[in-house]
């Protein structure tokens, strides 16, 4: 059940819009509360200041717009028996167009004005950031951290960690690989190639921003990756340790600056959840173990007889206590990366579908 003081938002085109369930799928019967809930984050004007979309006048009082929607969503926009595209039409006094099963290409929208295109379009787009915050990551925001000094480090720690704590369920397929350390900014669902080229536009949007602008007078960029926590309440049954980072040679917070306007700036294109935990800041962290990494042949009593597959966690007590302040290293962040999950590039880094260099010129 989703909390009521603290319902799911989507901002789209400038606009916050609540979602009354967000554990609700979309149908026909309550499609209206995705759009009917509407409340104007900043004064719009003629609603062009956050349109960056091309509206073509084909005849006199006849517009066309069109946008791209990944194939996994269009199902949803039609409705069942065309319910859900024939009432945005109804209530926009627009015709929508869209391609056939077999066929590729875009949706096209027509209708009598400019307003009545935007008022069709904003509910298409609504669907579609609804139903893809659903949807498991497919890639993430990250800082790469893969460096030799904090990799040397690394694998210190883990060499001590493993000789002293084999016997408390800690094994070597917990710790993620050396050259894929990183500091996790957010993560988002790209269905397809297009939404792919989108999201890295915007990150190279946000680059040229707002990102070079604000980190412009605290170069270069450099943190210290020093002490544990982990992510759940027990240490006694972790899913993920990590590492706290910080910045080095200064006290701006010029790391969660960049993490938090990242996020903020994808959450408002509708490709990223910045209320996935409730808080106000990006929790900035470098995951070192991961239950969910654990090698599927080990296994104990537990685990063998519960038919689910379930993550299996492991007690972290002593390795706090021993390594509470343990110091990984200070390493210059050089690049952002829209990184695809499950992967691994030709660097053992995971793989990019789009870099920034971070430089000042």
């Amino acid at each position: 059940m989703s909390d009521i003081l603290r319902p799911e938002l989507l901002w789209i085109e400038g606009r916050c819009y609540r979602l009354n369930d967000s554990n609700t799928e979309v149908s026909a019967l309550q499609e209206h509360d995705l759009y009917e809930n509407e409340t104007v984050f900043k004064d719009l004007g003629d609603d062009d200041s956050d349109d960056n979309f091309e509206v073509t006048e084909i005849a006199s009082d006849r517009y066309c717009t069109s946008l791209h929607v990944s194939k996994h969503y269009i199902g949803s926009i039609i409705g069942k028996k065309g319910i859900m595209k024939s009432r945005i039409e109804r209530d926009t006094r627009t015709n929508i167009k869209i391609p056939k099963q077999a066929e590729s290409g875009d949706i096209t929208i027509l209708g009598p004005s400019i307003t009545n295109i935007k008022a069709a379009r904003r509910r298409i787009n609504i669907i579609v950031m609804s139903l893809r915050m659903k949807q498991k990551s497919t890639h993430f925001i990250s800082i790469p951290l893969n460096e030799s000094v904090i990799m040397n480090n690394f694998e210190c720690f883990k060499q001590k960690v493993l000789h002293q704590f084999s016997s408390k369920g800690v094994e070597e397929s917990l710790f993620i690989r050396a050259n894929k350390l990183h500091i996790t900014i957010g993560v988002m669902c790209l269905m397809d190639n297009e939404e792919r080229i989108q999201a890295s536009k915007l990150l190279a949007e946000a680059n040229e921003k707002i990102l070079k602008p604000l980190f412009s007078n605290h170069f270069p960029l450099r943190v210290r990756v020093k002490g544990l926590s982990y992510m759940n309440d027990d240490p006694k049954n972790i899913d993920v340790l990590y590492g706290c980072v910080e910045d080095e040679d200064s006290s701006t917070g010029i790391i969660q600056k960049v993490a938090d306007v990242l996020v903020d700036y994808f959450n408002k294109a509708g490709f990223m959840d910045n209320k996935e935990y409730y808080r106000d800041n990006v929790k900035l962290h470098v995951t070192l173990m991961n239950s969910k990494y654990r090698d599927k042949s080990y296994t104990d009593n537990e685990v063998a007889s519960n038919k689910r597959n379930v993550r299996q966690t492991f007690d972290g007590t002593d390795i706090l206590n021993q390594f509470a302040e343990y110091d990984f290293g200070v390493t210059e962040i050089k690049t952002i990366h829209l990184s695809q999950r499950k992967s691994t590039g030709a660097d053992g880094y995971y793989q990019p579908t789009f870099v920034v260099p971070l430089k000042i010129n």
